[in-house]
């Protein structure tokens, strides 16, 4: 994987020096940027004696290979002012950078890099773009216009309506409509329904479609639903309906996300999660007409699905 790196900056571009500790720094004057290469083992005091020399580098990025895994209390041991760290567990593919930060080029160049593509940091275009959710926007879009059918089709609080466009009715599903475990995902019983369900996949959606990337968002999206409806069938024989499944395994999603990644659960992610969906469970149970056994159903699909996407994955995230 160094060779390939090192391969790759040369061939676009870049100008290798070899340093002390078998550190390798690459720099390139268009772009402004600098990338120095080594292993946890051989990280250096500081980094200062390497780069005063680059007065025309005005950005540092430093990747710190760890083959041995990194655990959490690592990260804040060490401190290079004007450079930025990104240790990359190479046993589970995990990058963690330190400080904390939001910028996506390093990170999507080695992903891209790791799942054996040929990437030039200079000419991807793909790198630094804005990331575009655009299925999560699919589904509120869906969702919407379902509704808007039911609407026009005498209400989404009529029963007969909610059964002719794929509510969970347990005897129906017993005869043969077993499609209704999915078509019950996408419909809703009443406007606050509607805006409820909605709101939560506005603002938990595109960070998990980033997260785990549009195909995977959508794996646990759909499988949450299902998990859903399937518990809801199992453990209530209650008519049901709504997107709160995939919505709860989004939040499982993000939970196994957050966990696996120490700095964002330092951050307050994780905790943050935890409080949401306790609350969540704690309104379903006070509040009647709430399928509490469907969200706890999208839970555990979608919890489990995410980790088994990342043991199928070892790709950098």
């Amino acid at each position: 994987m160094f060779e390939q790196i090192i391969n790759n900056l040369i061939q676009s571009g870049w100008s290798i020096v070899t340093l002390e500790s078998n550190w390798v720094c690459a720099t390139h004057v268009s772009q402004q940027r600098g990338l120095l290469f080594g292993n946890f083992s051989e990280l250096p005091q500081e980094f200062k004696p390497w780069i005063r020399n680059y007065a025309n580098i005005s950005q540092w990025d430093a990747v710190v290979f760890c083959p041995k895994g990194i655990d959490s209390s690592d990260l804040k041991q060490h401190r290079f002012p004007n450079v930025q760290l990104w240790y990359w567990d190479t046993q589970k593919g995990n990058l963690f950078p330190f400080p904390p930060t939001n910028d996506q080029r390093i990170p999507q160049w080695l992903r891209q890099l790791s799942s054996g593509e040929a990437v030039f940091l200079e000419t991807n275009s793909q790198v630094g773009k804005h990331f575009v959710p655009f299925l999560t926007y699919t589904l509120l879009g869906i969702n919407l216009i379902v509704f808007l059918l039911m609407t026009l089709a005498g209400g989404s609080t009529n029963q007969s309506v909610l059964i002719a466009f794929g509510a969970k009715v347990n005897t129906l599903i017993q005869a043969g409509q077993i499609w209704r475990f999915l078509t019950s995902a996408f419909i809703h019983i009443g406007i606050m329904h509607l805006v409820f369900n909605l709101y939560a996949l506005w603002a938990l959606g595109p960070l998990t479609e980033e997260s785990f990337g549009h195909r995977r968002f959508l794996i646990i999206y759909i499988l949450s639903a299902l998990g859903g409806s399937i518990a809801s069938f199992l453990f209530t024989t209650a008519l049901s309906a709504g997107a709160s499944g995939a919505i709860f395994g989004l939040l499982g999603a993000l939970l196994y996300f957050s966990y696996k990644r120490p700095y964002l659960w330092k951050s307050g992610l994780g905790m943050n999660l935890i409080v949401v969906i306790f609350v969540n469970f704690g309104f379903g149970l006070l509040q009647p007409g709430i399928d509490n056994f469907a969200h706890l159903g999208g839970l555990l699909t979608g919890t489990i699905t995410s980790m088994v996407l990342a043991k199928n994955n070892s790709k950098v995230t």
